[in-house]
């Protein structure tokens, strides 16, 4: 088989940056699928991208493609022949849908018997034949969150398309993308080289590139921005606050990075550290710079996609610039520090949260109630704080340095908070309300900043369950699972006692009339959704499903408790009593599943040993097992039922539940359900597998 390198360069106007990186993540995890399904054999893909082009090396692509040969299985013997061995109209109808006659079927031996099929083959064919099509399917497949159309063509991409080159060794292959086709043709950058390159083979591609300006690989773009930034840090004597999303982000916006640096005015140094990099970083994408105690510099890296004969007119440019916004910023901070923030929450009342919640204050309201709630339970001699920081929380929505950059939300009231006259903890818990922000995100530190973080989570989950902004799918639009995993970890990690029912409960209560279903219906709704989200917590840290869902089943009390149960779970699990014991439980609580009569025992109805030994060690044994549960001893409860096990195990053995006589079964059913009920009080064993792998 021969083997030649394959280029797929598809060249378009500029990407945003943000589309740049999804766009070459989503190449290199289904690229690779997409030539394996068509049976192609490669060595290996290089993917790389700009903001003009994405292009797809596919490394010693052989020039056939394997032949197949696949058993088509249709319906059983039984179906496909009649009596007389002839095939039936389903028989016809399989072979008609295969697109071959009933003739060519054959009988196959399978676990399950004869099956009519048939062996469908097919032919290598060589790559040329492959490429256009795969490749004309492959392209609208690649994800952008936009794409547009162009011209009078029904095609989309990101940005119009300008050229494609798909050249597999020295040989074109013909395919074509609306009024695109393909040839061998690439163009250098767009102003310092924009003319035409002709490719003779792939192996030219990046050095004729490179030639022309254009660093396609992402890796040498990020590499040349470290290596300017690292010279300027040399020049002006300051460290890099290094920044390596913001390093990408960049290098997907040039094809040829030139770093230079700029500065401002000393006097804006005086605005909070936060609002300085805020500014430069996310709305101008610079690097900026710090002295050994953390101070920043008053100035700024940023990367040029030019090579121009006077530096220092782009360096101009991009002061000015930032003069203007920092202007701005110092305008509206010294402007918000005007009034107290507790005193700008008033104007939360004209603010609308969401339509049918209502406004910014009336959520903030019903925050304070249950931060309050928390407080009772977890630090009593911190309500009022935490109801004043609740108030608080989101009260610099209404500040100009907000309204400007929004992303410094909670920060800027913190700030603003400390400047007039707030306890620090209060401060800090505007804040760390909005903590976590994501699955590795720093948790609240403060017992005020949890209270308020599960507080604005639990009003914006039951809240939206209210009124029915229900999750579905993978819509999610107001992040209710990120809400619910958020204070789900940080009841667990401030060991706060709180029943998650009551925490429902006392949410539900503060929306009273703007629910849409009774409160009922919605806390049996929300209570469902956390147990779902904390289910796929613990599964995705390692813990065994079955267990999960034998604690989560018996109820979700708090998470300190629930946690403690399950690592008792986890570590009982592993002792050689645990099956056995398993065994015997389901089977008394598969037995007693209908069992709705009372659960009085008469000991004047047994007529075994075996049942009297059982109740008298149910008895004894149930209060041990009540009094290590209600104080978290969990594996002492596991303990404890498990010297059950043995007399279970022999009640089984010489008494039979279903008895003739009614009230003689009823008694036995009794006993059994007050077993039953013992342990899944603590866990649903019913939930457990036996049988698998420790």
């Amino acid at each position: 088989m021969m083997k030649r390198d394959y280029l797929l360069e598809i060249g378009c106007e500029e990407l945003p940056a943000g589309f740049v990186g999804p766009a070459l993540w989503f190449g290199r995890e289904k690229y690779d699928d997409v030539l394996k399904k068509a049976r192609l054999s490669f060595d290996g893909v290089d993917i790389y991208g700009t903001p003009r082009r994405l292009t797809y090396i596919v490394r010693g692509l052989g020039d056939r493609q394997r032949a197949s040969q696949e058993t088509v299985l249709g319906p059983p013997k039984s179906v496909g022949f009649d009596a007389s061995g002839k095939p039936t109209k389903a028989a016809e109808g399989f072979a008609r849908s295969q697109g071959v006659d009933v003739s060519a079927m054959k009988l196959f031996q399978t676990d399950r018997g004869e099956y009519l099929g048939y062996v469908k083959e097919e032919a290598a064919r060589p790559v040329e034949e492959i490429l256009p099509q795969l490749v004309s399917d492959w392209i609208p497949t690649i994800p952008f969150k936009k794409t547009m159309r162009w011209a009078d063509l029904e095609v989309r991409f990101a940005r119009p398309m300008h050229w494609i080159v798909s050249l597999y060794g020295d040989k074109v292959i013909p395919l074509s993308f609306g009024n695109v086709a393909a040839g061998n043709t690439t163009y250098g950058h767009r102003f310092l080289a924009p003319g035409a390159i002709t490719l003779a083979s792939p192996g030219e591609y990046l050095d004729k590139l490179a030639q022309a300006s254009v660093f396609v690989d992402l890796e040498v773009r990020k590499e040349k921005i470290r290596a300017g930034i690292r010279e300027a840090e040399k020049r002006i004597g300051k460290k890099w606050v290094e920044d390596e999303p913001l390093v990408e982000t960049v290098a997907n916006l040039v094809e040829y990075p030139v770093v230079l640096v700029g500065r401002f005015e000393e006097k804006y140094l005086a605005l909070p550290r936060e609002i300085l990099i805020t500014s430069m970083r996310n709305n101008q994408k610079y690097f900026v710079f710090e002295d050994d105690g953390g101070n920043l510099f008053p100035g700024f890296a940023f990367v040029s996609n030019m090579i121009v004969p006077d530096d220092q007119v782009v360096v101009t440019g991009n002061e000015r610039v930032i003069r203007a916004r920092l202007s701005d910023a110092e305008f509206y901070y010294q402007d918000d520090l005007k009034q107290p923030l507790f005193d700008r929450a008033q104007a939360l009342k004209n603010v609308l949260f969401q339509a049918d919640l209502g406004t910014y204050w009336e959520k903030v309201e019903r925050m304070a109630e249950i931060g309050a709630y928390l407080a009772s339970v977890g630090f009593p001699a911190k309500g009022e704080d935490c109801r004043r920081g609740a108030i608080l929380s989101k009260a610099d929505l209404t500040t100009g340095v907000v309204k400007e950059f929004p992303e410094l939300q909670g920060v800027m009231g913190r700030d603003y908070a400390r400047k007039t006259g707030e306890k620090e903890e209060t401060a800090q818990a505007v804040y760390e309300h909005y903590l976590p922000k994501g699955m590795s995100d720093e948790l609240p530190g403060s017992d005020v900043g949890a209270a308020v973080a599960v507080a604005d989570k639990i009003d914006m989950v039951c809240g939206c369950f209210g009124v029915g902004l229900i999750p579905t799918g993978t819509a999610d639009p107001y992040g209710l699972r990120r809400q619910t995993l958020g204070l789900l970890s940080i009841l667990e990690a401030k060991g706060l006692r709180i029943p998650l029912e009551g925490l429902v409960d006392r949410s539900l209560a503060t929306l009273g009339g703007k629910l849409k279903s009774p409160a009922a219906e919605v806390k049996r709704k929300v209570m469902e959704f956390i147990h779902g989200r904390l289910s796929n917590l613990w599964t995705s840290q390692g813990t065994p499903g079955d267990l999960v869902e034998a604690v989560l089943s018996a109820g979700l009390t708090d998470m300190v408790d629930m946690r403690a149960k399950l690592s008792a779970l986890v570590t009982f699990r592993q002792e050689a009593a645990f099956e056995p014991l398993a065994e015997v439980f389901k089977r008394a609580i598969n037995i007693t599943k209908g069992y709705g009569g009372p659960l009085d025992v008469s000991e004047t109805l047994f007529e075994h040993e075996e049942e009297r030994a059982l109740q008298k060690a149910v008895g004894e044994v149930s209060e041990r097992v009540h009094s290590a549960a209600r104080n978290g001893r969990y594996s002492e409860a596991f303990r404890e039922m498990a010297r059950l096990q043995p007399l279970v195990s022999a009640f089984f053995e010489k008494v039979l539940v279903m008895a003739k006589e009614e009230r003689v079964k009823n008694n036995r059913l009794a006993l059994l359900k007050g077993l039953s009920n013992l342990f899944a009080s603590v866990a649903d064993v019913s939930r457990i597998t036996v049988g698998q792998p420790k």
